[in-house]
């Protein structure tokens, strides 16, 4: 190994062993030129990496709205949960259908064997779903019969359409041989503050009509029982006695029916 010369001022010309000859300048220009590029490379990256993440974000699906009330709740009740000697019915609603699934399930007695899952929360309310899931994935129903309608005013009929749909499409692909019954939406009472609220009642139950025709539902009409009938309320939006009696006949009716076919 021979001594290294020609340094001046740090720099270092270059060295011998043997054979070999090595220009650290020329080594170092080498070094410095791709250290260069490798920031030019990965400056191009971030750029390509964050065009990529605003077409990307572009093209996803908008944040579903989500406009809920001052107290949400759900109930599932399945009764002779043990048992599957016949079949079984599951009554879907709010708790307009909690009034009238007792006496229902009473008259059905005989036919099959009744489940609820009543909740406050709209269709077009991304947690109905999953609610309907938690039903859906542990039991097999021979009849649904399907009633939303006064909760989540604050979601457009739009939103409406859109989550009735979806919840139509959600039961015919995860029971597909189960029958639909959807029931009309049940009106506010007419003499009472709420009464402004029926128009958006009737659009929503033009919009359960048209759903019900493309899904091959049967359609239960609640709505015209006690329609002009104030009454029949003990609240703007709940019933007395008589008009639970009727709802629930009118039910059973529909839904023996359906079992029979």
């Amino acid at each position: 190994m021979k001594e290294v010369k020609g340094m001046k001022g740090g720099e270092v010309k270059s060295f011998q062993d043997g054979n070999i000859f090595l220009s650290l300048t020329t080594y170092c220009g080498a070094r410095l030129a791709t250290t260069k590029f490798m920031k030019k490379l990965i400056i191009i990256s971030l750029l390509l990496g964050s065009q990529l993440a605003s077409i990307d974000n572009s093209q996803a699906e908008p944040k579903q709205k989500i406009a809920r009330e001052a107290k949400e709740w759900c109930n599932t009740w399945v009764d002779s949960a043990h048992l599957n000697d016949k079949p079984r019915v599951l009554m879907v609603g709010d708790s307009i259908t909690n009034g009238y699934y007792n006496p229902t399930n009473k008259a059905l007695a005989e036919k099959a064997y009744g489940a609820k899952l009543t909740t406050s929360a709209c269709v077009a309310d991304p947690a109905f779903i999953k609610q309907l899931e938690g039903m859906l994935s542990q039991y097999e129903f021979a009849v649904i019969h399907f009633n939303n309608g006064l909760h989540g005013f604050a979601y457009s009929e739009e939103e409406y359409r859109v989550g009735y749909e979806k919840a139509l499409q959600y039961i015919k692909e995860k029971a597909p041989s189960t029958k639909l019954v959807v029931a009309l939406t049940t009106p506010l009472q007419s003499t009472s503050k709420k009464n402004g609220l029926n128009p958006r009642v009737d659009e929503r139950n033009e919009i359960a009509r048209a759903l019900a025709e493309k899904y091959q539902a049967k359609i239960n009409d609640l709505h015209s029982i006690s329609k002009d009938h104030p009454e029949y309320y003990s609240d703007p939006y709940h019933y007395k006695k008589v008009a639970i009696e009727l709802q629930a006949k009118q039910v059973a009716e529909v839904l023996a029916g359906e079992l029979s076919d």
